[in-house]
């Protein structure tokens, strides 16, 4: 079987081990007092035994005891403790359907006591009532230790407002409901509802209708979708070990299955699925190329099978860290909108919970590649988880995605998703039409607030209580029937109170937040309170109690026939297809549009270039034409120059004579002149010298003098010393 990061092994698996045997514990801690939401269930009856009740212990393997949906099955019959056949690693033979409802029957109408537990692992996983989240063979606790059972005592809080769950500490001491119809129930489960609707159609319809008892919705669920598949449930927990230690542990075992999913038949009749999940050999290009996790093929059936095996392993190795990275970046998209951004976080349940809600998630994107991940799966999955083990939880999970059709809201441009809404408008129209012209008059149109209802399936926002109750006719008459008989009776309640809002986001916000308002009850009886607030609530504030049951039967009285279903989905195909071929049309047009104005753009271009080659040409022309004519203005202009250039040099040889001639005579003058001052100046410079030779004479004898004079001088000097 081809998977999504290498070869899958088959889906069948051996039987489980042999139970082990009980060890003795550490001594367990002290039990705790009965707070939780569950503490409705001890019906203070004890087993027909005069033995001392057994010592309480911790438990293990489980989230939490409010992560049960209708009792705590980790306390069961003493019959079946002795024999020890509801242990969580006997899931595969005692984890049938007729088995758990068998089993649960005998519970509730034994009004067992829910006592404390002193076998490890007692959460019977495979009735559909223990941990969710908690995997058979798994030993660590994912959850907090369950509340000893004692006297469930009802306390009222008197300062909060009458009509919450709230209110109310705990559930009422005794069970206040209508008894549950059990032998309908359990023919359903054994005959299947095909059968029981050929019979006796009118009573399940009532029957559902008034709602699938707690206890028991879990089995029921399953019956009604048909969706127990334990080869699913085997692919569930080897898709959510992929990318994380547990699949490099099975990749290492001996003996792996690659060859014998190669040839087995099995794999052609496994479990009919998309063209795009892991049980196709052959996928669509759509969801084999460029998929988040292209599958890897196996060794044994390439055609390089022959290649070094070096360098096969080193292929495998680097495309198996590839698609292991791929499988981490899903799990961090899928934990970003888990936790406090589900609207399931209020719920105290919950919390032991996210495990599984993010195995699922993490698993159907795995195995719809198509479809991958999207946020609104979570909304979807999270009930499956209250009331089913995770693994029975993925298996209706596929179911609704396939069968019930609710993969069409998920796949690429959502065709079902515009199918709904067109029938969901239009049938406003014929039921409601003020409302649909009112709403229509102000473009509230049904993607604004109703995309979410058929995405989430109502659980985005409202309470779960109603959640729960739409589940049940989804499951019994069909997503699209259900969805739009809730969203049909829900606008003709809240008709009055929309026709008199007038702005545009008043009328939006009320229509995705305050729509159930109308079916508060305000004066709850305890059995509603108690529905309401099964599972527990960490929110501080007050929690309204709904009367699903008018909700309910509102919407079954609601008349919508498949003919006329048929009509508006043939219409909307109609119209679709008329969109899509003026879709077509106008693809058609605007590419011609496009030629053609590709075309004008050319000739434009080229228009504009011949206009500018014009206009240069004919600049050079005016340029050219203007240089010649001053080129003409040039050449007479010189022409007469070199004429009265011509009378000149004819002209200048006898002026040049006659001036040279009496320039040299003038020359010749001013030389004589130089000349006899020349002379004049020698004499003198002789007399000068002559003067000078008599003026040194005179300095010597002078200087001769001053000697003596100096002599004497100091001669005298010395004397007078």
């Amino acid at each position: 079987m081809q998977g999504l990061s290498g070869r899958m092994s088959p889906v069948k698996f051996p039987p489980p081990p042999p139970p082990p045997a009980i060890e003795k514990s550490a001594p367990p801690p002290p039990s705790r007092k009965l707070t939780s939401p569950f503490s409705w269930l001890s019906r203070n009856s004890s087993k027909q035994k005069t033995e001392t009740p057994p010592t309480t212990s911790d438990r293990r393997n489980t989230s939490a005891s409010m992560n049960t949906l209708s009792s705590n099955p980790e306390l069961t019959l003493s019959k079946i403790e002795d024999e020890g056949d509801m242990r969580t690693n006997n899931r595969s033979s005692q984890g049938s359907l007729r088995d758990r409802f068998k089993f649960l029957r005998m519970r509730e109408e034994a009004g067992i006591t829910l006592g404390d537990e002193t076998n490890e692992g007692a959460t019977i996983v495979g009735l559909g009532i223990g941990s969710p989240t908690s995997n058979a063979g798994d030993d660590v606790a994912s959850g907090p230790a369950s509340p000893s059972a004692g006297p469930a005592q009802p306390t009222i809080n008197p300062n909060l407002a009458p009509g919450t769950a709230a209110g109310f500490a705990s559930g009422p001491a005794g069970d206040t409901s209508e008894p549950v119809d059990w032998d309908l129930w359990q023919s359903v489960v054994n005959e299947g509802p095909t059968a029981i609707a050929r019979t006796s159609s009118e009573e399940l319809s009532r029957a559902i209708a008034n709602g699938i008892p707690q206890v028991i919705r879990g089995v029921i669920w399953q019956v009604l979708a048909q969706s127990k598949s334990e080869e699913l449930e085997g692919m569930y927990r080897e898709l959510v070990a992929r990318g994380t230690d547990k699949e490099h542990i099975a990749v290492k075992t001996p003996n792996s299955s690659n060859g014998q999913a190669n040839g087995s038949g099995r794999e052609k009749d496994s479990v009919a699925s998309s063209s795009s999940s892991v049980h196709s050999d052959v996928s669509t290009p759509a969801t084999t190329n460029g998929s988040l996790n292209a599958p890897l093929p196996s060794p044994s059936v390439t055609s390089d099978s022959f290649e070094d095996p070096v360098k096969a392993q080193a292929r495998l190795a680097a495309e198996r860290k590839q698609s292991t990275a791929e499988v981490i970046k899903l799990e961090k998209t899928i934990k970003r909108d888990l936790g406090a951004r589900t609207s399931y976080s209020k719920y105290v349940m919950a919390a032991g919970l996210q495990d599984g809600l993010f195995g699922i998630c993490k698993a159907y994107a795995l195995y719809d590649e198509a479809v991958g991940y999207a946020q609104g799966m979570n909304f979807i999955a999270m009930p499956l988880l209250f009331n089913m083990p995770e693994e029975e939880a993925f298996s209706l999970f596929v179911t609704l995605m396939n069968k019930y059709g609710l993969r069409d809201l998920f796949v690429h441009d959502m065709p079902g998703l515009h199918l709904h809404l067109y029938q969901f408008e239009r049938l406003l129209e014929d039921f409601e039409p003020a409302l649909y012209c009112h709403l229509r008059r102000r473009e509230v149109k049904p993607q604004l607030y109703a995309t979410q209802w058929f995405l989430t399936l109502f659980a985005y926002r409202f309470p779960l209580q109603l959640v729960l109750r739409i589940y049940d006719l989804i499951l019994s008459e069909g997503l699209e029937s259900a969805i739009l008989k809730f969203g049909i009776v829900l606008m003709q309640k809240n008709a009055e109170t929309l026709l008199g809002m007038k702005d545009m986001s008043t009328l939006t916000t009320f229509l995705k937040e305050r729509l159930f308002d109308v079916y508060i009850d305000k004066a709850p009886s305890a059995n509603s309170i108690l529905e309401n607030g099964f599972f527990g609530s960490t929110a501080g504030i007050d929690k309204e109690v709904y009367r699903a049951d008018v909700l309910v039967k509102d919407a079954v009285a609601i008349k919508i026939t498949p003919e006329t279903l048929k009509q508006y989905t043939a219409e909307w195909k109609e119209q679709r297809r008329v969109e899509k071929d003026r879709e077509t049309e106008l693809h058609g047009l605007k590419d011609k549009v496009g030629s053609l104005e590709t075309k004008v753009r050319l000739l434009e271009s080229r228009a504009e270039q011949s206009d500018m080659e014009h206009v240069q040409v004919a600049s050079e022309l005016i340029k050219t034409k203007v240089e010649n004519e001053q080129v003409g203005e040039e050449n007479e202009t010189l022409k007469m120059k070199v004429e009265e250039l011509q009378k000149i040099v004819n002209s200048q040889p006898e002026e040049v004579e006659a001036r040279l001639k009496n320039e040299m005579e003038t020359v010749m003058q001013k030389n004589i002149v130089v000349h006899n001052e020349n002379r004049a100046l020698e004499e003198q410079m002789a007399e000068m010298e002559k003067e000078l030779v008599a003026t040194k004479m005179q300095w010597a004898t002078i200087n001769e003098e001053h000697e003596n004079l100096k002599q004497k001088w100091n001669s005298i000097s010395n004397m007078m010393k």
